[in-house]
C-alpha cells in the first residue's frame, strides 16, 4: 500500500498544479457550465483514466512518430513551465504582497534544488503535499456544508445529458488530454522503480480521486460567486486564516511539484543537460507574464495539439496491430 500511495501521490502531484490548486483551471473548464458541469467532470475523469492506461502500455517503435511525440512533450514542458513560474510569482504577489519577479525566481531556485536529489525527492514531496491539500479541501467543503454555504442543485441535475453537450465537449477533451500528457513523463519515470500492475492500480485510484476533488472544488466555486473574478478563486473561498494559509502553502508546493514533473518531461525529450538548463531559463523569463492569461491561452493550445498527438499514437497502434494480423 505504501508503494501504491507513492505512485498515486506522484500522479496527482503532476496533475494538481497551479490551475487546479488555485481553482482557476476548474472554474475555466467546468464551473462555467453551472449545474451541468458534473457531466463534464465525469467525462474528463474517465478520459484521464483511459489515456493514462493507454500511455503506460504504449511502445512507440516508429522512429518518426517517436520524434514527433518527444517534440510535443518538449514543447508541452516548456509551455507548462512558463505558466507555473508565472503562477508562483502571481501567488506571492496576491497573497504576500511581494513582487512576483522575486517569487518567480524563488520557484526556479527551489525546483532546481529539489530536482537535483532525483526521482525519490519528487515522490516524497508529492506524498506530503497531495495529502495536505486533499485533506484541507475536504475540510473546507465539510465546513461550508455545515454552515449551509454550499448550495446543491439536485433538482437541476437530472439523469439526462445536457442538450448542448456536443458544443461543450471540447472542454473536457482539452482538460483530460493536457493533464494526462502532463503526467506521462512522471509515470514513465515510475516504470523503472515500480511494477506495472502497481501503476495500473494507482491510475484507477488517481482517476477516482481526481473526480472527487474536481467535483468538490467545482461545488465550492459555484457556491461562492464572489470569488470567481479572482485569478486564484479557490484560495479566496475560506475566511479562516489558518485554512487559507494551508491552502496558499499547498498551492505554492503544488506548483513546485508540477515544475518538477515538467523537468522530467525535458529529461524525457532531450538528453543534453546544458540544453535543458537553457530551456528552463527561457521559460523563467517568459514566466514573468500574467498567470491567468497564460493559463487560458496556452493550456487550450496544448490541449488541441495533444488531441492530435493522441490520435496519431492511436492510429499508429491500430496500424501495427493490423500488420501483425496479416
Amino acid at each position: 500500500m505504501g508503494r501504491i500511495f507513492a505512485i498515486i501521490s506522484s500522479v496527482l502531484g503532476s496533475i494538481i498544479g497551479a490551475g487546479f490548486s488555485t481553482g482557476q483551471e476548474v472554474f475555466y473548464f467546468f464551473s462555467q457550465f453551472k449545474e451541468t458541469s458534473i457531466f463534464y467532470i465525469s467525462l474528463s475523469s474517465i478520459l484521464i483514466f483511459l489515456i493514462l492506461l493507454y500511455l503506460i502500455n504504449i511502445k512507440i517503435k516508429n522512429r518518426i512518430i517517436l520524434i514527433i511525440f518527444k517534440s510535443y512533450i518538449l514543447l508541452f514542458s516548456i509551455i507548462t513551465l512558463i505558466v507555473m513560474f508565472s503562477a508562483f510569482g502571481q501567488l506571492g504577489e496576491e497573497f504576500l504582497g511581494v513582487s512576483r519577479y522575486i517569487f518567480t525566481l524563488l520557484c526556479f531556485v527551489l525546483s532546481i534544488a529539489i530536482f537535483k536529489h532525483g526521482l525519490l525527492a519528487v515522490i516524497n514531496i508529492n506524498k506530503v503535499v497531495v495529502s495536505i491539500l486533499t485533506t484541507t479541501v475536504i475540510l473546507i467543503f465539510l465546513r461550508s456544508v455545515h454552515k449551509n454555504e454550499i448550495v446543491f442543485q439536485f433538482e437541476s441535475l437530472k439523469c439526462t445529458l445536457p442538450k448542448n453537450i456536443s458544443q461543450h465537449l471540447i472542454f473536457p477533451l482539452l482538460y483530460s488530454t493536457y493533464n494526462s500528457l502532463l503526467a506521462f513523463p512522471v509515470i514513465n519515470g515510475l516504470k523503472e522503480r515500480f511494477h506495472k500492475e502497481e501503476i495500473k492500480i494507482s491510475i484507477v485510484i488517481s482517476s477516482i480521486l481526481i473526480f472527487l476533488l474536481l467535483s468538490i472544488i467545482n461545488t465550492i466555486l459555484l457556491s461562492k460567486s464572489s470569488t470567481q473574478t479572482s485569478q486564484m478563486p479557490l484560495l479566496k473561498v475560506e475566511k479562516s486564516i489558518i485554512l487559507q494559509f494551508i491552502l496558499v502553502t499547498c498551492a505554492f508546493l503544488e506548483i513546485l511539484t508540477t515544475v518538477l514533473a515538467n523537468y522530467m518531461g525535458l529529461c524525457y525529450s532531450i538528453k543534453n543537460s546544458k540544453a535543458e538548463f537553457v530551456i528552463i531559463i527561457i521559460s523563467l523569463l517568459l514566466g514573468f507574464n500574467q498567470f491567468q492569461v497564460l493559463l487560458r491561452k496556452l493550456y487550450s493550445l496544448m490541449g488541441y495539439i495533444g488531441l492530435g498527438i493522441i490520435a496519431m499514437l492511436s492510429l499508429s497502434t491500430l496500424l501495427l496491430k493490423d500488420r501483425r494480423l496479416k
